[in-house]
């Protein structure tokens, strides 16, 4: 009998259940390898308990007798997870799917969610035509195709006429706008539940897996060979569904004594909230007169004295600027529960680091903080002093209420969504924020 936890981001549980299995070990282990910051921790206590804590890492964990989901509470559960997904990037997904919706809004198991709204998004691909294109080709062959290589042919067939090292273009759809989704279906039938789910993901990737070869799961690899222009814009879509997966998934299986899979699939909400908080300001303080720029790095502030190298560099999640009065404020995005705890010592210490680097002075010292709440807040509003008592800068933490900003955004209300997050920005930075006449 399989034990079901659900657990909140930073929530922690203890439930009673059976002795775990090697394979559960080991990948609890891996799961909590980074000591700094694990994506789960997960302990089987001597009462005969096991202690889950999350962190902002959500999902499913598959272990022999436990089943452990990690939902995204600040944001609405699974759903919210697609929505932030879709606007941060561009895309449309869930219009196109409505049985989904039901589906997103009452289940828990993030990685069948995506699966399903990848094999949608793919079977739309198919019908409408996937991509062909040319492609560099390397065989040997019988006759003459292209140009004959001729280095490789005078040391692999010297003396010999055929076979004949052949290099040439080959028009084709085995190129990575496909082949990424290929990979992505792969190991995701693998790894569903549903039984529903797997078969539609069965489906196509059958049919897209007859045209191409992934030549590997890495989603970084695709992220680097893959442009968007007018002929695959199209795909934006599938592929930011695509790399959730082989991100979440960067685990090999493990198998217990029964041969049964042990798995983990693993989204971390800092990188999404990011990227979601990063669009939601920028289009907000477009007409604005204020410049929004994101991780820009900041080299040469700390230096080594005795080489007279950059030691480090700095790089705040966002950077808002005054043009016309030269002035720059540092805002980090942080998926912490801030609402009703303190600001982490490392986030104060950072923080400071920024307001003093991109200040002038003691006014202009200042720096924010965003994070996720069920509703907008402001605060704390912290200032740095030294032992005299002297202010050296400013910090100010405010909420934004991310089921509300998406809530506008699928209203289409882009003028109450606008004026919140302007509203976000003025009481970090100081500037007044209104758009222009």
């Amino acid at each position: 009998m399989t034990t079901r936890i659900l657990v909140n981001e930073y929530q922690s549980r203890r439930v009673p259940v059976a002795a775990p299995a090697p394979a559960d070990l080991r990948l609890a282990e891996q799961l909590a390898s980074n000591k700094l910051a694990p994506k789960i921790a997960i302990r089987w206590l001597r009462t005969g308990e096991i202690e889950v804590s999350a962190s902002s890492w959500v999902g499913v964990i598959r272990l022999s007798n436990v089943e452990i989901h990690v939902v995204p509470k600040l944001v609405g559960g699974s759903l919210g997870v697609l929505r932030m997904l879709q606007h941060s990037a561009g895309v449309e997904l869930i219009a196109r799917l409505p049985t989904a919706r039901t589906l997103a809004s009452h289940s828990t198991d993030l990685l069948d969610i995506i699966t399903l709204f990848l094999a949608e998004e793919s079977k739309w691909l198919i019908r409408d035509g996937l991509l062909r294109d040319y492609r560099p080709v390397d065989d040997n062959l019988g006759v003459l195709r292209g140009r004959v290589r001729l280095r490789d042919q005078y040391l692999r067939r010297f003396g010999q006429l055929q076979p004949l090292e052949c290099s040439f273009d080959e028009y084709d759809a085995d190129i990575p706008e496909n082949q990424l989704i290929a990979a992505a279906l792969r190991v995701a039938c693998r790894r569903v539940r549903d039984v529903e789910v797997r078969a539609a993901a069965l489906r196509q990737a059958g049919t897209i897996g007859e045209i191409c070869d992934p030549p590997t799961t890495d989603a970084t690899w695709y992220e680097r060979n893959l442009s968007y222009g007018r002929r695959n814009d199209r795909y934006r879509g599938a592929h930011e569904l695509s790399k959730l997966i082989l991100s979440g998934l960067a685990f090999e299986d493990l198998y217990d004594t029964s041969g049964a899979a042990v798995a983990a699939f693993m989204l971390d909400m800092n990188v999404l909230f990011e990227r979601f908080v990063t669009r939601l300001v920028r289009d907000a303080l477009r007409c604005t007169g204020l410049a929004v720029s994101a991780q820009r790095r900041v080299r040469a502030v700390i230096r080594d004295d005795e080489s007279g190298r950059t030691y480090n560099e700095i790089r705040p999640d966002l950077l808002i600027e005054d043009p016309n009065a030269n002035q720059r404020v540092p805002v980090d995005v942080k998926y912490k529960l801030y609402a009703d705890r303190k600001l982490a010592s490392g986030d104060v210490y950072q923080l400071f680091l920024y307001a003093y680097v991109h200040g002038t002075d003691v006014a202009s010292r200042r720096a924010g903080l965003i994070y996720p709440a069920t509703a907008d807040a402001r605060g704390p509003v912290l200032s740095i002093r030294t032992i005299d008592g002297e202010t050296a800068a400013r910090i100010t933490a405010a909420g934004l209420d991310v089921q509300r900003a998406l809530d506008l955004i699928a209203a289409g209300d882009e003028v109450a969504l606008h004026n919140a997050v302007r509203a976000v920005a003025a009481a970090l930075s100081g500037f007044t924020v209104a758009p222009r006449g």
